[in-house]
């Protein structure tokens, strides 16, 4: 009896656990778009790392970013308004570029970069209060209703 309520609770454990993973019962598409990993502390000098097939990239808490391919450093940098630090930052790989996605002071950003180059493709200013985009017909959907073509 004593097994059969240990498994029973166990049972319990596992739904519970799996409903606050999924509130909305994994119904609604969520987005493809990873967190970058962030080092130091937020109100002192911070780094974003992440890590695409291309290579391993740092970026600053001001914008200015690094890429290491093979045993080489490249440089980029980010749009960030003056006085203004990064806040948050998430990243995707997208045909072959990088879709990045941050928070700089007031304002948030939508960047496509080529990474074979570097260059920037394209930069979009969007609310700062975002949450992570869906890639829906080669464009970023945001919860708010925002849309913001990829091409």
């Amino acid at each position: 009896m004593k097994s059969f309520l240990r498994v029973c609770l166990a049972m319990v454990v596992v739904v519970c656990a799996a409903a606050a993973a999924h509130p909305n019962g994994g119904m609604e598409d969520s987005s493809p778009f990873a967190e970058a990993r962030r080092i130091g502390q937020l109100n002192a000098r911070h780094f974003y790392l992440l890590s695409t097939s291309v290579g391993n990239y740092t970026i600053s808490q001001y914008g200015l970013g690094e890429v290491y391919v093979g045993n080489r450093k490249k440089y980029f940098n980010l749009k960030v308004s003056p006085r203004s630090r990064l806040e948050r930052v998430y990243f995707l790989e997208y045909e072959g570029d990088l879709l990045l996605l941050y928070e700089a002071g007031a304002s948030g950003y939508l960047l496509r970069l080529d990474q074979s180059t570097r260059r920037l493709k394209r930069v979009t200013a969007i609310n700062e209060h975002f949450e992570p985009p869906l890639i829906k017909e080669r464009s970023a959907v945001f919860g708010d209703g925002t849309i913001v073509a990829l091409d």
